[in-house]
C-alpha cells in the first residue's frame, strides 16, 4: 500500500528502491506498434523513476460474434495478432524487469440481441475464462485487466464473471477490474448532462461486493461530462472518497487518470486534465482519516501518446512528491 511520500526522501533514494505502486494504460497503438523504437524505448526508461510498476497493455475486445479481435485496428482475429502480442510483452519485461504486464481485455456488455445484458451467458463467461487463461499461460501476462462496458450496477453476471475467471488463471494471479463512475451523484452539484441510462450510480453494496471479488479496482476518472474545472475536481474527490471508504486492506485500488485529447460529449479535455484529476485524488483522500489514506494504492495513468516532460512533472510534483 502506498504512504505519503516526502519530496525530499525521493531525492535520497535510488529508482530501484522506490515503490511502484501506479499504472500505466498501454492502448493497441502501443501493442502493435514499434517495440524497438527509440519511442519505446523513453516509455520504458520513464516507469521505474516515475515509480510505475504495473502496464495495462490493450489485448483484445470481444465482437459480438464472440471472437476475440487483433490487429491494429481490430480488424483481424487474434490469432493473426497473437505472436505480435507475445513479442511485445517479451520487449517491455526485457527493458523493464520489475514491471507487471496485466492483459487488458475489453467486453461490450451491451451488444445482445435478447436482453441488452450478454454477461449472463455461461457460454461467454467460459469464452472470457479461457481466454484469460491463454494470456497468462502462453503470452506472458502478469494478470488480467477486465473492462466491461457499459457496466450497470448490481449486475451479478460480473461477480460470477470474475469468479469463474479466478479459477481459470489460478488464484495467485491477480484480476483487475476497471469500475463505472457514478455520473450523477446526489452529494454533488447537478450537472447539465442528456440522457443517462438507469443504473449508471452504483449502489453502495454493488460496489462493495466488487471490491471484495477482484483483487484490483481501476477507478476511472474520466467521461464525467463535467463542464467547469471545480465540478470535475469535486466530482473525483467524491470517488476517492467513496471508493476508499469501503475498501479493505485485501483489495488494491488505483485511480485512474486522463491524459488524452479525444474530445466528446463526455470527455472535455480542456477540464478533464491530469492536473484536476490529481487535484481530486488528493481533496479525497484529505477527507480520510489517516488509516483510510493509507489504503489508496496509487494513479494510473490514462494517456493517447507518449507523455511529454511537462506531464511527467505534473505527476511527480503533484502525486510522487505530494
Amino acid at each position: 500500500m502506498i504512504a505519503v511520500l516526502l519530496a525530499g526522501s525521493l531525492a535520497l533514494r535510488s529508482p530501484e528502491a522506490l515503490p511502484l505502486n501506479n499504472a500505466i494504460w498501454l492502448d493497441r497503438n502501443w501493442t502493435f506498434g514499434d517495440h524497438e523504437s527509440d519511442h519505446f524505448r523513453a516509455l520504458t526508461d520513464r516507469l521505474i523513476e516515475n515509480q510505475i510498476g504495473t502496464a495495462f497493455v490493450f489485448v483484445s475486445s470481444l465482437g459480438i460474434d464472440n471472437r476475440w479481435t487483433g490487429g491494429l485496428q481490430g480488424k483481424v482475429g487474434f490469432m493473426d495478432s497473437r505472436s505480435a502480442l507475445a513479442d511485445f510483452v517479451r520487449a517491455l519485461k526485457s527493458e523493464n524487469d520489475q514491471l507487471r504486464v496485466f492483459g487488458w481485455i475489453e467486453i461490450w456488455s451491451d451488444r445482445d440481441n435478447v436482453d441488452s445484458n450478454r454477461l449472463d451467458n455461461t457460454d461467454l463467461q467460459k469464452n472470457i475464462a479461457d481466454f484469460s487463461r491463454l494470456l497468462v499461460s502462453q503470452l506472458g501476462f502478469d494478470g488480467v485487466l477486465l473492462d466491461v462496458k457499459p457496466l450497470y450496477s448490481d449486475n451479478n453476471d460480473l461477480i460470477r464473471l470474475i469468479g469463474r475467471m479466478q479459477s481459470a488463471v489460478g488464484l495467485h494471479i491477480p484480476i483487475a477490474v476497471a469500475v463505472t463512475a457514478d455520473l450523477t451523484p446526489p452529494e454533488l452539484r447537478a450537472q447539465n448532462i442528456g440522457s443517462i441510462a438507469p443504473g449508471t450510480m452504483w449502489t453502495q453494496s454493488f460496489k462493495k461486493k466488487v471490491l471484495a471479488a477482484a483483487d484490483e479496482v481501476v477507478l476511472l476518472m474520466y467521461q464525467s461530462y463535467r463542464q467547469e474545472p471545480l465540478d470535475y475536481v469535486n466530482w473525483v474527490a467524491y470517488h476517492v472518497e467513496t471508493y476508499v471508504k469501503e475498501m479493505e486492506d485485501e483489495t488494491d485500488i488505483l485511480v485512474s487518470i486522463p491524459n488524452y485529447r479525444g474530445a466528446s460529449s463526455a470527455h472535455n479535455p480542456q477540464i478533464e486534465t491530469m492536473a484536476r484529476a490529481l487535484d481530486g485524488v488528493r481533496k479525497g483522500l484529505r477527507r480520510l482519516d489517516e488509516e483510510k489514506r493509507t489504503l489508496l494504492t496509487g494513479i494510473a495513468i490514462y494517456s493517447d501518446e507518449q507523455l511529454s516532460q511537462s506531464d511527467w512533472d505534473i505527476f511527480r510534483e503533484s502525486w510522487l512528491q505530494r
